[in-house]
């Protein structure tokens, strides 16, 4: 297991010079906010694009999830995050909020899907298991899970549907080198180079 293997940040977070020192302390990757609802942009995206390709680090984008339109917060995102994207980006739904369905949250992955090409993660924590009331989906498994359970288990409890997880979040106030603290950490169960290959498969588009 690599812990941590890659940090989450956005507008939030401090980053005074560089993030070479994270990927020298061993952090691999960084993903990064890029939007959020149907209008909000985060405005340091540019910037930690920019310094992530400066250090050699994997590179991946999410979208904030807000209730209603999924179709149109999908295009939001990916208008969004277009510039800073090619066909090594990570992309994925942050599900944190209540008032999303499965149905809700299958729609926009399967748009993002069709879209990159690429399947897109899906990060949530508590909230994934609440939609699912202890049944799995089937439309939502086919999907990465990228869990948040701030636990001091070996492995955190997942919801019905996965028997493993892709990532795991496991604090939100931990420290790396040249990232400025509290930090969102993040674990991957494999190997540097199985992290590599998985960081962002290309997929042929679902079928509509």
């Amino acid at each position: 297991m690599i812990k941590p293997a890659f940090v989450d940040l956005s507008h939030h977070n401090t980053i005074p010079e560089s993030l070479k020192p994270a990927k020298q302390s061993g952090v691999l990757g960084v993903i990064h906010k890029a939007t959020e609802g149907t209008g909000y942009k985060d405005t340091k995206i540019k910037a930690r694009h920019h310094l992530s390709s400066e250090a050699g680090m994997l590179w991946g984008v999410y979208h904030f999830l807000r209730p209603g339109d999924m179709v149109g917060q999908a295009h939001h995102f990916l208008n969004t995050a277009k510039p800073y994207s090619d066909a090594n980006t990570l992309f994925c739904m942050d599900w944190e909020v209540e008032g999303i369905t499965v149905e809700d949250a299958t729609v926009f992955l399967e748009e993002v899907d069709r879209h990159t090409k690429s399947p897109p993660v899906i990060y949530s924590g508590h909230t994934i298991k609440d939609a699912l009331k202890g049944k799995p989906s089937a439309q939502l498994s086919r999907y990465r899970l990228w869990l948040a359970h701030y636990t001091s288990a070996h492995h955190p409890t997942l919801p019905p549907g996965w028997k493993k997880y892709w990532g795991w979040q496991y604090t939100d106030q931990g420290s790396v080198p040249g990232i400025q603290p509290p930090t969102d950490l993040n674990a991957f169960d494999g190997t540097k180079e199985e992290l590599i290959d998985s960081w962002a498969p290309q997929a042929a588009p679902l079928v509509a």
